[in-house]
């Protein structure tokens, strides 16, 4: 099992980039450079295996990118 990204204290970039190092399939998801675009980035993980057989939740139900990571950072410590 991979770890799980608490984003508490961290920046949405900070918060993206470790993830997208930390689990196996986001590499194909890319980095975030433009916090405007978190939803997009959000629904690239997941889609990534294996969080497209998850309920991971829908980023576009959030206004804040951090309470969405929140939500999804206990799906991704099965990495």
């Amino acid at each position: 099992a991979g770890l799980m990204i608490d984003p508490t204290g961290m920046t949405l970039l900070d918060w993206t980039a470790s993830t997208t190092l930390s689990v196996k399939t986001a590499w194909s998801i890319g980095r975030l450079d433009d916090e405007m675009y978190w939803r997009d980035w959000a629904t690239g993980l997941l889609r990534a295996t294996p969080f497209n057989a998850q309920c991971v939740p829908d980023p576009y139900q959030f206004d804040s990118w951090y309470e969405w990571a929140m939500r999804v950072a206990p799906l991704l410590e099965v990495t």
